[in-house]
């Protein structure tokens, strides 16, 4: 019937429609779901897990490092190492071998240090350096420093007389020769030192380039000790010539000497602390070979010594009657230019009475083994009454005449620095 199938088919569909509802509320829920957690997924992968913080990329400090420019630094410039990755909170540089310190700065920018003056040559030297890293990390790191040698041909190198132990004459100077002309004297002449028993006052005076010398103004005081430090190790001499040594050379001071050769008189004098010692007869230099007058000091002895007019640039011509070639005994040296006291048998019968040598001045054998065996070296010996001065040899710069024939004014003005010294007192 008509109206029970409407009635029937309603119902019908409202359970289709009801069925239908209730189906796409399901699939919205899940979809829901599904990007809810689709949500959470990017979330998670972007943030972390919920309530935590982004994380933080921090990567570590650098560790410092330390070197020097070259395996081997050179001997005439500052040492100097750098830091990398780090700043120098302090430094110490210390030989190995003598333990000295060298001292140094560190740089105003905290990564380099120099020593203040110049390393020792051919020394090593073990250095320890604080170092801050950029973390705020403090490091000690350590070093070699290697210091070149200084080459053979650029060494300072001297002679002194006298010697170490030696007993000398109250006029004796101090000699040092070097090898090689000095280019700055006033850096050498400053490294010399003199200490005495008792104050005196003194002078360096450069004789040559290569030759300097010191002297009191009066004599040594008598039974005196003199010490002469030559402190010469690291001093720059020139361009390329460098001090590699230090000495000390002690000596003592005798009786004084001094012995007054008349050449108007003929006669050789002699006084020991003032009293007189001996009065002989002598001969000097003929008129065309005069002796000069002057003050001389002793500078060296020879028991025997082979004499020619040849190597006395008289002559080298046998014919010539002013040739010889002798063998002399008992040479006292007086002057690098040929100036001896020395025995002379052949001019016995004009000693006292004439001059027959060819400059030298003559004693008998017996005189001149008494006088070897008395004089030393710096005792002074005056030649006075000849018409021949020594102003040749002074102007010349000859050891035996340098020291005492000029003003005090004159041979300080010799100095390289300029001015006479007190000298220190030996305190031990």
């Amino acid at each position: 019937m008509p109206g029970r199938y409407d009635r029937s088919q309603r119902r019908q569909s409202r359970r289709t429609w009801n069925s239908r509802v209730s189906a796409a509320r399901a699939v919205g829920v899940a979809g829901l779901t599904m990007l809810a957690l689709a949500l959470a997924a990017c979330t998670s992968a972007s943030t972390g897990a919920p309530g935590s913080s982004p994380a933080l990329s921090t990567a570590p400090a650098a560790t410092p490092t330390i070197s020097a420019a070259a395996a081997v630094l050179p001997f005439d410039a500052p040492a100097k190492f750098t830091v990398r990755d780090g700043k120098i909170i302090s430094a110490s540089v210390i030989g190995a071998a003598h333990g000295t310190v060298l001292p140094g700065t560190v740089g105003a920018d905290a990564n380099s240090w120099v020593s203040d003056g110049l390393p020792k040559a051919a020394a090593v030297y073990n250095v320890s350096a604080t170092v801050r890293d950029s973390a705020g990390g403090v490091h000690t790191l350590a070093l070699t420093l290697k210091i070149a040698a200084i080459p053979q041909v650029q060494k300072l190198l001297f002679s002194v007389t006298p010697l170490a132990g030696w007993t000398v004459g109250v006029n004796a100077p101090v000699v040092i020769r070097f090898l090689k002309p000095i280019g700055d004297r006033a850096a050498v002449e400053s490294a010399l030192v003199v200490t005495t028993t008792e104050p005196v006052v003194g002078s360096w005076h450069w004789v040559s380039s290569a030759e300097v010398h010191f002297r009191p103004e009066a004599p040594w005081p008598v039974h005196s000790k003199v010490d002469v430090a030559i402190n010469l190790d690291g001093v720059k001499a020139g361009p390329t010539l460098w001090g590699t040594s230090n000495q000390h050379i002690a000596f003592s001071v005798g009786d004084a000497h001094l012995t007054v050769v008349d050449g108007k008189t003929d006669t050789f004098t002699v006084t020991n602390n003032g009293k007189k010692w001996a009065v002989w007869p002598t001969s000097l230099g003929r008129p065309e070979f005069v002796t000069r007058s002057g003050n001389y000091v002793v500078l060296a002895k020879s028991p025997t010594r082979q004499m020619t007019s040849c190597n006395a640039n008289i002559t080298c011509d046998k014919k010539n009657k002013n040739y010889y070639d002798l063998t002399v005994n008992l040479d006292v040296r007086l002057s690098w230019s040929g100036t001896f006291i020395h025995s002379a048998p052949w001019s016995v019968a004009h000693q006292g009475v004439d001059n027959v040598s060819h400059g030298c001045i003559n004693l008998s054998p017996a005189r001149a083994t008494l006088y070897f065996g008395f004089a030393r070296y710096g005792d002074l010996v005056t030649v006075k009454n000849t018409s021949r001065t020594a102003a040749d040899l002074v102007a010349g710069g000859d050891p035996g005449m340098a020291d005492w024939n000029v003003p005090w004014s004159t041979y300080v003005a010799a100095s390289a620095l300029g001015s006479e010294v007190t000298t220190g007192v030996i305190t031990s």
